[in-house]
């Protein structure tokens, strides 16, 4: 296998697994988004008053904030591995969405009343 051939598959697999992290990631905040939804239907349904629980909602709001943390700690992965793509041999090779430019945001179309 050629020089170029290796580096682009050890590319292309750190990219994939780096993408899947991060899908993960924003998986998890999701679903402590529907946590935190449903522990506040659920209680309210109980006819619980507020003050029930709330043990619970601040282990919650703790396991939120170590997400977004883990969130902004893959922000610094990511640009420590361009960091690594610009002080390398691997400077010349697309890294297929490495740079968040390569990667435009994708803009809403806009919303529309669903019945």
């Amino acid at each position: 296998m050629k020089r170029s051939e290796q580096a682009a598959t050890i590319v292309a697999r750190l990219a994939s697994d780096l993408f899947q992290a991060e899908t993960s990631q924003d998986e998890a905040v999701n679903q402590l988004g529907r946590l935190a939804q449903s522990m506040t239907l659920s209680r309210r349904a109980a006819g619980l008053s507020a003050t029930v629980g709330q043990a619970a909602f601040d282990a919650l709001a703790e396991a939120v904030t170590a997400q977004i943390g883990a969130q902004r700690a893959m922000v610094a992965l990511h640009e420590a591995l361009a960091e690594v793509k610009r002080n390398t041999a691997y400077r010349g090779i697309r890294m297929g969405g490495l740079e968040k430019a390569d990667r435009p945001v994708p803009h809403p179309a806009g919303l529309a009343l669903v019945s």
